[in-house]
């Protein structure tokens, strides 16, 4: 047990996410005892255990879900068969388990430094919640002056701009470009990176949605990745002022935390609704 509590320090001095999996209640046979922690890192390397096989397997399955959403999550499983949440172990008896994220503060990162992508920099300081990224081509728009608490990145090319970005799992990322063109590289650079985002938006109407999409697909993005991308971006209140329009995009987020995206209307689905 020692180990797993030097193994959490180590993690944490060195800035690693990770997902902490303790068993809090344990019944009969189980081979999972109370006490039996287990820890889970981004590419499902492990140390310790909950008790193995199956059950260790969804353990780890659902900590890949939390490095998105950063929620903790406590699960009980009643391994007799029959019941829906035995996992067709039939060794006996229940075992819970709860498991928390424990990693570095959140990413936002805005791609367009202009009204909007200023506006919601302002009214992200408010809450001081998140690790703030600012991405544009123009100096003049994305610099220290206008963005004095921000990681800022100016390049020519967003698409290199963006590889090279050191963004972890469950980062927020909101494209408010000016004119679209750089979208599908932006796009592309993103779906490269191979991490879990807890949300991507794009602003822009349906036509220029569907322009950028179609040429991220000739740039190997795949459709599954594009689905999940909130374009148009908001949820649909009408906004058109940058203060209205960055107050629908910061809604829609956090929908999106709060697992109550299904319950509101968003632009994309609005915007569906219209074809």
């Amino acid at each position: 047990m020692q180990k797993i509590y030097e193994k959490i320090v180590e993690l944490i001095h060195n800035k690693k996410e990770f997902v902490l999996a303790a068993v809090v209640n344990a019944e009969s046979s189980t081979s999972g005892k109370s006490g039996f922690k287990m820890i889970i890192l981004p590419d499902r390397t492990t140390f310790g255990t909950v008790g193995g096989g199956t059950l260790e397997k969804d353990v780890i399955d659902n900590a890949m879900n939390l490095f998105k959403t950063r929620k903790p999550l406590f699960k009980t499983y009643v391994l007799k068969e029959g019941d829906k949440s035995s996992l067709g172990m039939v060794c006996g008896g229940t075992i819970s388990i709860y498991m928390e994220y424990v990693g570095t503060t959140q990413q936002f990162v805005i791609f367009g430094a202009g009204h909007i992508g200023k506006t919601l920099y302002d009214i992200l300081l408010i809450d001081n919640t998140y690790d703030i990224i600012v991405v544009d081509t123009r100096k003049e728009f994305a610099n220290k002056d206008r963005f004095p608490k921000a990681s800022i990145y100016v390049e020519d090319n967003l698409y290199d701009a963006t590889k090279a970005l050191p963004l972890r799992n469950g980062a927020i990322v909101v494209i408010v470009t000016t004119g679209g063109k750089d979208d599908p590289y932006i796009l592309k650079a993103l779906y490269e990176k191979k991490i879990t985002y807890q949300y991507i938006g794009m602003i822009g109407s349906t036509n220029r949605r569907n322009k950028c999409f179609d040429k991220a697909r000739e740039l190997n993005v795949s459709d599954e990745f594009l689905n999940s991308i909130y374009a148009p971006i908001g949820i649909a209140i009408g906004g058109d002022t940058p203060f209205e329009i960055s107050i629908a995009i910061l809604a829609e987020i956090i929908a999106v935390q709060k697992d109550m995206i299904d319950k509101i209307k968003t632009e994309k689905e609005a915007h569906s609704e219209q074809i």
